[in-house]
């Protein structure tokens, strides 16, 4: 019944229903509905019966001893009258010899049967018997006939055949089927009509269906980032998904509300208001509110919220620009603490010593180190960024001398290559935020015609198996809610490359995160993320 339809459990429903009700009328009002038919045809046997043996004529016949002609045919007649019930009408005197019988070839003759004994002794005037006869049972009604004095001068009898009353018991049978086949073929077609009508109301789709796709899209808008409600003319909010929960807590939008303007715009004028930014709840959001009335008939707008904040980050993180932001931020403050240091020797009169400083700072070994190895620009600025950045947070930061990258490469676009490094090296930042180790980052990275490698290394504070295997299969982070896309944008980059990704890490001691995108297999849409 689980993967029936609505439909077809209605159907099925029913049947089963109309099963039960005639099974319940055969086994109680069946019976009681023939027993009451058979004791209503013995009453019209011992009434019909009662009536004749009071006739005064049948009374007058049997004191003389024959039945005139006038009253054989008025007999005949009450029997031509009476055949649908009442199968032979017998008058005899009290030697049992029939004075009238519907088959007159039978009159004169002895009446069969011996069931008349009680009557034509006086025991009892009127009762029933049930005569087994050849070929057939009939059921008879008695009744004494006697004269003024209270003489018994003969007997009447009707019988009708046990023919007559399984006849009547099947016309009862097929009267209550014929009544439960027009109740099953009426509740079929209701069931069919109730069904067509709630298919009409949800758009052609079964309710089963419906209701899973319903649940499918609760499902699917309660994952988005985006606050998504709709608000109807009364100012209600009558639909909010998860993240539209935490935005606007009441139900309703007052006049007084950050929104009202746009919603009331949106409303009068039916046209979509697209991403104005603005402050809800002391957070900025890009809202859009988009009509729905021209869609469903209905007095209502629907107003999608974005966290502006988790946009930018998220935009970032998508181009890799957040880490130049922060590699050139570094390279500024860095650069101003030397300005500010050699403008201090000259007001000093120091030139010597300010020569010596900005010669010392020229040829830096880390700094050096990484515009000799790194000709792609872009990428080189990103990691001297970073090398000021760790001096800044007390971690030594050392480029491989074996590190090459050339200006321009096939494999990865210097974009894709900011994404991978710039999240990696962040993340052994942050691993060594609380780290007790000496701390130390080490980066390398080497292309040439056979492929592209980027490693990272960290004695930051490790990460178990199972950390592991989250990492490389879905957004996970130690960070809490909103992190965990770099590793995702990482493996998307990866996978989009049909290359490698290699974590080896312990607990406690450090983490090796290594990239490889080999030549040979070139760039293909296989998001199949691997791990060697």
């Amino acid at each position: 019944m689980k993967n029936l339809s609505v439909t077809k459990k209605l159907l099925i429903s029913y049947v089963v229903l109309v099963v039960a009700v005639a099974a319940l009328s055969v086994a109680l009002i069946l019976p009681k509905e023939i027993e009451t038919m058979e004791t209503n045809l013995e009453r019209t046997l011992s009434r019909i019966a009662y009536i004749l043996a009071y006739d005064k004529e049948i009374i007058d016949s049997l004191k003389g001893g024959e039945i005139s002609g006038n009253l054989r045919e008025r007999l005949d007649d009450i029997s031509e009258l009476t055949k649908s019930n009442i199968d032979y009408i017998v008058i005899a005197n009290t030697k049992s010899i029939r004075l009238y019988h519907h088959d007159h070839k039978l009159i004169g003759k002895n009446f069969v049967g011996g069931d008349e004994a009680e009557a034509l002794a006086g025991i009892i005037d009127s009762y029933v018997t049930t005569w087994k006869g050849d070929p057939d049972i009939q059921k008879r009604a008695f009744h004494s006939v006697r004269d003024d004095d209270g003489k018994i001068i003969g007997f009447v009898m009707t019988s009708t055949s046990t023919k007559n009353i399984e006849l009547h018991k099947w016309e009862i049978i097929f009267q209550a089927g014929g009544f439960l086949g027009i109740s099953l073929i009426a509740g079929l077609l209701l069931a069919f009509g109730i069904s067509w009508s709630i298919r009409r109301i949800l758009l052609g789709y079964d309710p089963t269906t419906f209701a899973q796709m319903y649940l499918q899209r609760e499902e699917i808008l309660d994952k988005l980032i985006e606050g998504i409600f709709v608000v109807n003319e009364q100012q209600r909010v009558i639909y909010k998904n998860l993240p539209a929960r935490s935005y606007i807590s009441a139900d309703y939008l007052s006049n007084d509300s950050t929104l009202y303007p746009i919603f009331s715009d949106c409303l009068k004028s039916n046209v979509t208001i697209s991403w104005s930014m603005m402050e809800l709840q002391e957070k900025s959001f890009l809202v859009s509110v988009v009509p729905l009335r021209p869609l469903e008939n209905l007095d209502a707008v629907m107003i999608i919220l974005r966290n502006r904040t988790e946009f930018v980050n998220l935009t970032e993180q998508l181009t890799g620009s957040n880490h130049i932001i922060d590699a050139l931020r570094a390279n500024t403050h860095e650069y101003r603490n030397k300005l500010h240091i050699i403008y201090g020797l000259l007001r000093l009169g120091e030139i010597k010593q300010a020569m010596e400083f900005i010669s010392e700072q020229s040829v830096g070994g880390n700094g050096k180190n990484i515009l000799r190895l790194i000709h792609d620009k872009t990428v080189a600025a990103l990691l001297l960024g970073k090398a000021n950045r760790a001096e800044e947070l007390g971690i030594s930061f050392n480029l491989r001398r074996d590190s090459h990258l050339p200006e321009k490469n096939s494999l990865l676009s210097t974009k894709e290559i900011v994404l991978i490094v710039g999240n990696l090296i962040e993340n052994s930042f942050e691993a060594m935020a609380d780290s007790k180790n000496s701390r130390q980052v080490e980066v390398f990275i080497a292309a040439n015609e056979e492929g592209l490698t980027i490693t990272v290394d960290d004695t930051g504070c490790g990460m178990s198996d199972e950390q592991i295997s989250k990492v490389l299969s879905e957004p996970y982070t130690t960070k809490g809610s909103g992190h965990g896309y770099g590793m995702r944008l990482i493996r998307e980059v990866v996978a989009k490359h049909n290359g490698f990704l290699q974590i080896d890490s312990e607990s406690g001691a450090g983490t090796s995160i290594a990239v490889n995108i080999n030549a040979e297999f070139g760039v293909t849409d296989n998001d199949k993320t691997r791990n060697s």
